[in-house]
């Protein structure tokens, strides 16, 4: 039976580092890290806020070409975008549209497109050039909205929403990449780089 159960458990993704191994996976990435991405690293580190919307993208898409994160939390976590989750697909088959809250409504602009139930556009405002802050002010914001929303309650007092996954799926994408940088911060300094 067990077999059974393992046999049809899906195989996790092996699209990102696993953060629970040691410090050699961790130090083996930081050395295939261009100069330039490790110098993003070490002035996020030393409390720079000057990192650019493109050094961060670079640092981000190297570490997706390196299988450190996926493609998903690279597009989550990019400068000067957002991908805002318009809502999921219901058990009948039907797109269930969220609604929008107000921090939400001001990154939703004329300009942007639609993909897969995912809004795309851009965000020029947020970036203060501290990456970490970035994705922490956007968690916070993605997390009061999902919060609201489980509030919402049908006519019938039944809970309006039964998804919440491509909003908790950002979350964890962005905290993810936080926690990477991070690890990578003491291997740095373990290692003496």
């Amino acid at each position: 039976m067990d077999q059974l159960k393992s046999a049809a458990a899906p195989e996790k993704a092996a699209d990102s580092l696993d953060l629970t191994k040691t410090g050699e996976g961790l130090r083996d990435l930081l050395h295939k890290l261009t100069p330039g991405s490790r110098d993003v690293l070490d002035r996020m580190e030393a409390g720079k806020k000057d990192i650019s919307q493109e050094e961060w993208t670079g640092l981000c898409k190297e570490l997706e070409a390196l299988g450190a994160i996926s493609k998903d939390d690279f597009q989550y976590t990019q400068a000067g975008w957002r991908v805002i989750p318009l809502g999921y697909w219901g058990e009948d088959g039907e797109f269930v549209r969220y609604d929008t809250v107000s921090i939400m409504k001001n990154k939703l602009p004329d300009v942007g497109h639609s993909r897969g139930g995912q809004w795309i556009c851009p965000d020029e405002y947020d970036w203060k050039g501290d990456p970490l802050a970035y994705l922490d002010n956007w968690m916070k914001s993605l997390y009061s909205w999902r919060s609201d929303m489980a509030r919402a309650r049908k006519e019938d007092g039944s809970p309006k929403y039964s998804d919440f996954s491509p909003i908790t799926d950002q979350i964890n994408s962005c905290q993810k990449v936080t926690d990477l940088v991070r690890a990578l911060w003491k291997c740095e300094e373990g290692a003496g780089l």
